[in-house]
């Protein structure tokens, strides 16, 4: 591609999560003229937050779970940049981060994601660990296990929140030590509401109540955390609990940039975003995924959503660069949630619809491997468009 020829106009793609991912992997098999895409993403290894609670229980390995975008990039003649963004200027059209020269672009889109919003918790910028970003995390889990492997001390592991990921992250974890390790560890739970797991239907709240109590995890609930220093959390109640080891699962919070980069933001700074995914200030920007607040409704901030969005974002960037007309996205009333308990078991509901055994931890594993596989396919046909004049067209023809 000539990025001299004035015909030439320029995608941006910040961020790496599961919309970009697919946004990447169709650019590459519809490859768009006139088109030069730039992906910009802190690390080189995206997520699948889907396969994380096994990551951390120890059925999957990091390869299993984590996309490369470098190969992803390269396959689709994409230019990926190893940086953080840290503003855009909208009225020159430019990206600027940490390590890169700024970037010009015509079209822009955003799936930065989440994490856990601590900035009311005095001293969690010191201490605990966020369950993102992923490989922060991964990396303090780690070292933490690591370091405790051989200790006669009782270990106390303490999580904060207690939604789906409070929950699984939990369970994977406690896993995770009593059966590949030594560690002798007690566990918490620390929720906020009145019950865990608050959006689930009571069936799933109860399944998972029970489990924890059988497994000896104390839940503590009706209790915000307003502090913490290196020995103890501080409830609003006035309460303390001593820790080792603390992983902080609360709501969703957005990054700063956006909203000191001129992007209409809602109250807790995620980019308001129309039907069509794009930014209700800056026609020429999108958004997808956690960082983005869906104006039409309200959205969990879910990866199930993240994911659907990314076919519809692919269309939509496609139809503003040919000038047609964009298309809605109309997110699911109602989606299967699949929720794991440790080992290979898992919980189904959708709705007031429940069940749960070994099978449907094998049918979750199905179908995030699918999810995976579409992208181990693209890297293994690297070489083959390499050697083949004839692959652009073979490969339309079979996704």
């Amino acid at each position: 591609m000539n990025s001299h020829n004035t015909n030439v106009r320029h995608l941006c793609l910040i961020g790496g999560g599961h919309s970009h991912a697919i946004v990447a992997k169709r650019l590459g098999i519809h490859r768009v003229r006139g088109l030069n895409v730039t992906l910009i993403s802190t690390d080189r290894l995206t997520p699948y937050s889907g396969m994380l609670p096994g990551l951390i229980a120890g059925h999957y390995t990091m390869e299993s779970c984590h996309i490369d975008l470098m190969r992803l990039c390269q396959w689709a003649e994409i230019k990926f940049i190893s940086s953080s963004v840290n503003k855009i200027d909208t009225n020159n059209r430019l990206v600027y981060s940490d390590r890169a020269e700024p970037v010009k672009y015509d079209w822009l889109s955003v799936n930065t994601g989440s994490q856990p919003d601590l900035s009311g918790i005095s001293g969690s910028d010191q201490w605990g660990c966020a369950v993102k970003p992923v490989k922060d995390f991964l990396q303090q889990w780690r070292l933490w296990l690591g370091v405790n492997a051989d200790s006669k001390r009782k270990q106390r592991i303490v999580v904060v929140g207690g939604g789906a990921a409070g929950v699984e992250v939990m369970l994977a974890m406690y896993y995770r030590i009593k059966k590949n390790t030594s560690i002798n560890a007690v566990f918490t739970l620390i929720n906020a509401s009145q019950t865990i797991l608050s959006s689930y239907n009571q069936s799933v709240r109860y399944f998972f109540q029970k489990h924890m109590q059988l497994l000896g995890i104390i839940e503590v609930c009706n209790a915000s955390v307003i502090a913490i220093d290196k020995d103890y959390l501080y409830l609003k109640n006035g309460a303390s609990i001593a820790y080792d080891f603390v992983v902080w699962t609360i709501r969703a919070g957005a990054q700063k940039w956006p909203f000191a980069s001129h992007l209409k933001c809602d109250q807790r700074g995620f980019i308001l975003v129309d039907q069509y995914l794009r930014s209700i200030s800056h026609p020429e920007i999108f958004a997808a995924g956690d960082c983005a607040a869906f104006m039409p409704c309200e959205l969990p901030k879910a990866g199930v959503y993240a994911v659907r969005q990314g076919a519809v974002l692919s269309k939509n960037i496609m139809a503003a660069h040919h000038k047609k007309s964009l298309v809605s996205y109309e997110p699911q009333q109602r989606f299967l949630s699949l929720l794991t308990t440790g080992p290979r078991y898992a919980v189904a509901s959708r709705g007031s619809i429940f069940f749960h055994g070994k099978w449907v931890w094998y049918w979750k594993n199905y179908i995030d491997r699918g999810f995976m596989k579409q992208f181990k396919v693209c890297f293994l046909l690297i070489c083959l468009s390499n050697a083949e004049p004839g692959f652009d067209y073979l490969c339309s023809c079979f996704f």
